[in-house]
């Protein structure tokens, strides 16, 4: 009798873990890239330009006050203190690069190495001089 009661008890437990291993999360889809990018206003914490932390730099840290601001219709405004300046984007290359005013001489184009709710971080590499700019923001509050 005990073998038996021992096994439906062992029987029971892993029912019931296996019932319990269902995370609620895992439901809910991630949202897209393009929902993470539009949903937020992001401002630059970290600009660093070839090695060199460029929010830190007493004459050049107006980076930090840089905002962008992405639409669902593919357009986008950058802020700098009180200018705005509008402009197109798209994804490009399955979506791990946002291509900034694409197709035109200011054509910029971001690599994103990381995009989550409340972090965006991208690398751009200028083409007239190959300077690298890593940038890292996080949401206007």
């Amino acid at each position: 009798m005990k073998k038996f009661t021992l096994y439906y008890l062992l029987l029971l437990a892993v029912v019931f873990n296996l019932a319990s291993c269902g995370d609620k999360d895992e439901d809910t889809p991630a949202p897209s890239k393009q929902t993470l990018l539009t949903t937020k206003t992001w401002k630059v914490s970290k600009a660093i330009v070839d090695g060199e932390d460029m929010v830190q730099d007493p004459f050049l840290g107006y980076f930090y006050q840089y905002t962008y601001k992405f639409n669902t219709d593919k357009t986008y405004t950058f802020s700098l203190l009180t200018i705005s300046e509008p402009g197109m984007w798209e994804f490009a290359s399955n979506e791990t690069v946002i291509v900034l005013n694409p197709g035109t001489d200011d054509e910029e184009r971001w690599t994103i190495t990381e995009l989550k709710e409340n972090s965006l971080k991208a690398t751009y590499v200028d083409p007239t001089d190959n300077s690298k700019t890593e940038y890292e923001f996080v949401p206007k509050l």
